[in-house]
């Protein structure tokens, strides 16, 4: 038996396919480009318990074959078109991907019978939050296309899980960054990818320059401490709630994370401008919001944030260094 994480060649999927394998299942990572480059620089260890298969969710008979060949028992569904802006610019393909690929997983799951899914939500379903007080599971506030998509997956989790009694949960993540994640176009310099950005300067003695953002807040959430949180959503024997939110529990301001950058690497050459983005710049609705409450989580999962932003920061560097300068343009993409 195994689980399938879909999207497994994505930033999120590889840590969530390593948090998976660490508690001891066979791991079937199914996206479209098949490996990501260096997989075995998350993977560690565990790299010989994750096998990677090239396949689109939107191909419902594809996906039924591969959960029926490796006997799959439960999905973690982290494939998803992302960001505001690519929303805007792809609206059929971001709802076709979110909506109509979470609809194929699920009658997957369905068929199967399987034991559980976790479906990966966004902290956009929550929208705009100017007070930035700590948002609960229950305050959806959806604002744009992106986070409409993303909710839409969840409430089709919800009526598979009234109506059929497949046992689906949400969880939702907020700003999360780490190894194996990808620039394109649509991502600009915003939220993880910033961070891969600042980090990839540090390891390589680079220098970047923004002119403002300094003040834009965020709960940045290192990528191991997302997954495991998911990983343990997905373990979970009777979990009392059918969402819950994943994320570092603190707030940072870019300007924080830079000063944070320069403690861990003393010669990095960062500099950042005071002010927030404009959400005309990013398309992104719902940027300044409050961090997520993640007592549920702590709670009933026995969920905690092992990452400090410095400890994130600092093992984010040192993976840019180990795969080095030769395959740090294997993450960019046009995709």
């Amino acid at each position: 038996m195994a689980v399938m994480v879909t999207g497994g060649a994505g930033m999120l999927g590889l840590h969530v396919a390593r948090a998976l394998a660490e508690q001891g299942h066979n791991v079937v990572s199914y996206s479209p480009s098949g490996a990501p480059p260096c997989p075995e620089a998350v993977l560690g260890q565990y790299a010989t318990s994750v096998t990677f298969l090239s396949g689109n969710i939107l191909d419902l008979s594809g996906l039924l074959k591969a959960a029926e060949k490796f006997q799959v028992s439960g999905i973690v569904h982290t494939a998803a078109l992302t960001l505001e802006s690519q929303a805007r610019a792809r609206p059929h393909d971001v709802f076709s991907v979110n909506v109509g690929g979470t609809e194929n997983v699920l009658e997957v799951a369905r068929l199967r019978k399987m034991r559980r899914v976790i479906y990966i939500g966004s902290a956009s379903e929550y929208g705009r939050r100017p007070d930035l007080r700590p948002i609960g599971e229950e305050e959806v506030n959806v604002e744009g296309l992106y986070a409409e998509t993303k909710f839409l997956g969840h409430r089709l989790g919800q009526r598979y899980r009234e109506i059929f009694g497949l046992d689906v949960l949400t969880v939702r993540i907020s700003s999360t960054y780490g190894p194996n994640t990808r620039f394109n176009a649509f991502r600009g310099l915003a939220g993880n990818t910033l961070i891969a950005h600042l980090c990839r300067t540090a390891a390589f003695g680079e220098r970047i320059t923004l002119d403002s953002g300094g003040d834009h807040r965020r709960d940045w959430t290192y990528a191991a401490d997302s997954a495991r949180g998911i990983a343990l959503a997905f373990a979970a024997e009777r979990p009392r709630y059918s969402v819950y939110n994943i994320a570092s529990g603190r707030h940072h301001t870019v300007t924080e994370v830079i000063v944070t950058m320069r403690r861990v690497e003393p010669n990095a050459r960062i500099s950042i401008g005071a002010g927030q983005w404009e959400n005309d710049r990013f398309h992104e609705a719902g940027n300044l919001r409050g961090m997520l409450d993640i007592s549920r989580a702590r709670d009933d999962l026995g969920y905690a944030p092992r990452y400090t932003l410095d400890a994130g920061l600092r093992e984010y560097v040192e993976w840019w260094r180990r795969i080095g300068v030769g395959h740090a343009a294997d993450f960019s993409s046009s995709q």
